[in-house]
């Protein structure tokens, strides 16, 4: 198992992060997930009112983050559980903050 979030290049992580968020959203427990992207976990996990927010990537480069969640989203869209609206990645940015892709989930009872 990786330890989370992975660094790295877009192209070196994309795969494994595909791989853990495919395991991850085929537990039965997950109702439903969001694919996206924060410079704070927690005040993403409040906004959102999601049950856990798992931070997936880390990087300083606002273009990595949008590359890599772009993929993801792009990946994931079709899942009956995603609740991602646009099939892209996008929205602003801060070069400020360490910048993360996330994946939100929310569990059913």
């Amino acid at each position: 198992m990786f330890d989370l979030p992975i660094k790295g290049w877009p192209t070196d992580v994309i795969p494994a992060l595909k791989d853990i968020i495919s395991q991850s959203i085929k537990r039965r427990e997950v109702k439903e997930f969001y694919i996206g992207r924060t410079s704070d976990c927690n005040a993403t996990k409040s906004r959102h009112g999601s049950d856990e927010i798992f931070p997936m990537y880390e990087t300083e480069s606002p273009d990595n983050a949008i590359y890599v969640e772009d993929s993801l989203i792009r990946t994931f869209i079709e899942h009956p559980k995603c609740n991602n609206d646009n099939n892209h990645g996008g929205g602003g940015a801060s070069d400020e903050y360490i910048n993360y892709v996330y994946l939100a989930c929310w569990y059913g009872g």
